[in-house]
């Protein structure tokens, strides 16, 4: 083999392994792209995934709500739910047969969130034993995000927890305001001076 033909498969070679190294460093600088764009779409997913819950608020005890809940980033749609026995107030009214409750949400924003009245938990307690177990109702809800993905969580009412609760009830700005109002229309109600006693007239003898 002369120099020259010597030189071009020299050449050939280099230009070979120069082409291999530059796939090969393309494929690797694909492959960590992808791995991060696969994180950051699953990060994405993760923060917009939604949660509905459902369940009793009870921050005005001794009255009971009940609360639909979307406690995360992510909107929710095509909301439905299903419910052991009916959630029943003790004057008959049928809180579950409500529209949204029985034809479901088309939507509900993150952090979104329906309250409904239920009942005094003095009633409702008595009125729940006669057909409810102490377990409570059980309530599902189905639900899908904004992609399409279909998610399903269980949840239980159960007011009997909050039976014999010792209540407080605390003073608030309302009370204040009747307060004041209360004292101004004292004060109103009351002589604006002293009566002045009469003075008599006498004789000097």
């Amino acid at each position: 083999m002369d120099i020259v033909t010597l030189a071009q498969v020299i050449t050939s070679v280099t230009n070979l392994l120069f082409v291999i190294v530059l796939a090969v460093g393309y494929y690797f600088t694909w492959r960590v792209s992808q791995t991060t764009l696969e994180e950051m779409r699953a990060q994405r997913t993760a923060m917009g995934r939604p949660l509905v819950i459902v369940q009793e608020d009870y921050e005005s005890l001794p009255e009971l709500d009940v609360a639909i809940r979307n406690v995360s980033e992510g909107a929710a749609r095509d909301i439905e739910f299903e419910f052991s026995v009916p959630i029943e107030s003790s004057n008959g009214f049928v809180v579950s047969d409500l529209p949204y409750f029985k034809y479901g949400l088309d939507f509900l924003p993150p952090n979104g969130e329906i309250t409904c009245y239920w009942d005094e938990l003095d009633s409702l307690l008595p009125f729940l034993r006669s057909f409810a177990s102490r377990n409570g109702i059980h309530v599902t809800v189905g639900y899908k995000d904004l992609t399409g993905d279909s998610y399903q969580s269980q949840w239980r009412l159960n007011p009997f927890l909050y039976k014999d609760t010792r209540l407080v009830r605390r003073k608030g700005m309302g009370d204040l305001v009747k307060a004041v109002e209360r004292l101004a229309l004292s004060k109103d109600s009351s002589p604006s001076q002293a009566p002045v006693p009469e003075r008599t007239s006498g004789k000097e003898y």
